[in-house]
């Protein structure tokens, strides 16, 4: 349980009692009547055995059946300013935005660049409604990389969009047609089934338009509704396709945000270690503090991650030796999943009950926190296993 807090900024997995139960029960509910949804359509299967037959990056089906979700839901909320935008702009923002690692200068400038190209740039739309194809989910593809926030989902839409353009185009066409008709169904149900725990969204957007206008952000805490419910349902999905590698892994860890810690960074005592920080115990009352000791009752490290994109660091580990559980808000769950396994990690995720960093969502922040007892259990069965 997470107690009391302020407010709700766009999300909440907490009941009455602070406690999330009922959300895993309601999204586990959900999953399962969404994935036999989706594996009615062929091209599912028939994606997987592509990737199987070229040696490629192979998952498990069910997450096959997710990304194909995501083909249609992303059109959605995405496709009419990905047919308005130029593809030679896209191409090069997302070319420049490959040069935020190299210092803090160019970090800035990007960002700089960022928060104007969502603004002026990428928010262009076409009015009158657009069919999706090849060439216009090509085109999506572009403008989510442009975009700079769906790196990892863009990886696996352009293996789709390789697989589609090996088949006939009436074939393809289909494909997509039926991945927007799943889409539909998705946020229509996804609205009744978990749109309790997402009330907030569309007030918070509209509230703070002006102050996120040409910020590097913008893109990201505008996304839909819908986009934290295919998140919600992502993240079940990986949990359970993810498990065994997670439960076989040698070492686990846990990546916890810093933005779970009760005092501000000036008076966190945490030490540097890699890409995160080691908790000191310099508050009895901070929920980084407790999951650290909980954690280090099952021989596990915890470390404290600054921001989602240096969570995993540069260099690939030796893949299946580590298990991490990974703590985040909803947004950042899918992509988060796919970066992990592409840095050799066995992931799990525990979902932060509400967003509240001050690096994108309030601008003193609101101390966040998790269902400890459910990371205890994933720690206890890691062990066991």
């Amino acid at each position: 349980m997470c107690g009391s807090f302020t407010e709700t900024l766009t999300y909440s997995l907490s009941d009455s009692s602070g406690g999330t139960d009922h959300y895993y029960a309601d999204v586990a509910a959900f999953t399962d009547e969404v994935l036999a949804k989706l594996h009615t359509e062929q091209a599912v299967g028939k994606f997987s055995r592509y990737l199987a037959l070229r040696k490629l990056e192979l998952f498990a089906p069910d997450v096959c059946a997710l990304e194909y979700l995501m083909i249609g839901v992303l059109w959605k909320v995405y496709g009419d300013r990905a047919v308005a935008g130029s593809v030679f702009t896209g191409r090069l923002l997302s070319s420049l935005y490959g040069q935020k690692g190299r210092s803090a200068g160019a970090r800035r400038a990007v960002d700089r660049l960022k928060g104007i190209a969502g603004t002026a740039i990428l928010a262009r739309h076409r009015r009158s409604e657009v069919r999706i194809r090849l060439q216009e989910f090509a085109r999506l593809v572009g403008w989510l990389q442009a975009s700079g926030e769906f790196e990892q989902e863009c990886k696996r839409l352009a293996l789709w969009l390789d697989f589609m353009k090996g088949l006939p185009d009436e074939e393809s066409d289909s494909i997509l047609v039926k991945a927007v008709k799943k889409a539909v169904w998705f946020e229509h149900e996804s609205a009744g089934r978990l749109g309790s725990y997402t009330t907030s969204v569309d007030s918070y957007i509209e509230r703070n338009q002006q102050r996120l206008k040409w910020q590097e952000n913008r893109i990201f805490c505008s996304r839909a509704r819908v986009e934290y419910h295919l998140n919600m349902v992502g993240a079940e999905i990986m949990n359970r396709v993810f498990h065994e590698g997670f439960l076989a892994a040698t070492e686990k860890m846990v990546f916890l945000p810093v933005c779970m810690r009760n005092k501000a960074a000036e008076a966190c005592r945490a030490v540097q270690e890699g890409t995160g920080y080691v908790c000191k115990g310099c508050s009895v009352n901070c929920r980084v503090n407790a999951a650290t000791k909980m954690a280090a009752a099952y021989g596990c490290k915890v470390l404290m991650i600054p921001h989602a994109s240096t969570a995993f660091g540069r260099e690939r580990i030796q893949r299946g030796e580590v298990g991490i559980v990974g703590v985040a808000c909803v947004l950042n769950l899918i992509s988060g999943g796919y970066k992990a396994k592409e840095m050799g990690y066995e992931p799990q995720c525990v979902l932060l009950h509400h967003t509240g960093c001050v690096q994108h969502w309030h601008p003193e922040g609101i101390e966040t926190c998790i269902d400890l007892e459910r990371l205890e259990r994933i720690l206890q069965e890691g062990q066991t296993s």
